[in-house]
This record gives C-alpha cells, structure tokens and sequence, in this order.
C-alpha cells in the first residue's frame, strides 16, 4: 500500500501535502533506533508533518533539525515499552529491539497506543493495536494499508471507536 491510497481513503489529506518534501536526515534516526524504517512511513512523515486524523488519531513523525528529539523520545517509549514486556501487559509480544518487538508510530486521545510488530526487514512490518481497554489487534499489513482501512468505513471493530473516523473525519497536519 501507499500514501496514495490512504489519500483516497482519507479525501482531505491530499490537500495538505506539502509541494517539496519535509529533509529530514533518516540515517541519524536509523542510527539512534538502530533500525531503518518502513518506506511508506519515510515518505508520509516527508509528506506531511504530525498527522492526526479525526481529532483523535495522531500518526507521529520526526521534524526536521529535531532527529536527536524524535529518536529520544522513541527510545523512552521503548524503554517504557520493555517494562510493560517484563510485567506481560504487552498483549504477549515483546518490546523492540527483540524480532517482532512493538515500536510505537502513533497514539489515539484516549490512550490507545499504535505500533509497528518489527519482525523481519522494516518494509514487511505490520501493525499491531493497543487499546486502552487492553483490546489488541494485529494487522497484517503497513501502515498505509492499516490507515487506509481504517479510514475507509470498512475497518472490522477491533478496540477503534465505531465512529472512526465519521463521514467527513477532520483532518490536520503540524
């Protein structure tokens, strides 16, 4: 899947593309995360800035002249990610950097939380759902792909408010 089917999934996105891609420097992020990243996230985070979708879902993303901030602020969800791991309150998976271990891409108002299941090369990553309910849900496909499912009214109910994200969701960039 790519950014382009999450923009016709999600109509008003499209406008908010930025004309020249955000430059943000992917290899001190790889470095700090000592992993690469899915493709399709690089070139949605160059798309757009912060994404939230619905006034409840924001998909995060790095700005650029902050790598050093965004790969911090990974690392203490990580770290937080390993304690919950530790305690098994991570709907039986494991927290990153362990094959198939959660990294968090974005989080809805409420507290559920959205991840990457990191198992294999970043491009065949696949997304798993925390809800703050302790609903979990694991997609087997991208980002984009999960996005687009989601924001196309034809997402099954997995912990996700029916609602999401309505006829005519809002969305904003920054």
């Amino acid at each position: 899947m790519s950014i382009e089917s999450l923009e016709d999934a999600l109509p008003r996105l499209a406008a908010h593309r930025l004309e020249v891609p955000r430059r943000i420097n992917w290899q001190e992020i790889f470095n700090g995360l000592r992993t690469g990243l899915p493709e399709d996230y690089i070139r949605l985070a160059e798309s757009y800035p912060r994404l939230n979708i619905g006034q409840w879902l924001t998909v995060t993303s790095p700005a650029p002249g902050d790598e050093a901030g965004f790969v911090e602020e990974a690392r203490e969800d990580i770290a937080g990610a390993e304690g919950m791991a530790q305690k098994e309150m991570l709907g039986g998976y494991p927290a990153f950097p362990e094959s198939g271990g959660l990294l968090v891409w974005g989080a809805s108002i409420d507290g559920d939380e959205f991840h990457w299941r990191t198992e294999g090369q970043p491009n065949e990553w696949t997304v798993v759902v925390a809800g703050r309910n302790d609903d979990w849900y694991h997609h087997e496909g991208s980002l984009s792909s999960y996005l687009a499912w989601l924001c196309s009214g034809t997402a099954t109910p997995h912990g996700i408010p029916p609602n999401f994200p309505g006829p005519e969701p809002v969305v904003s960039v920054g």
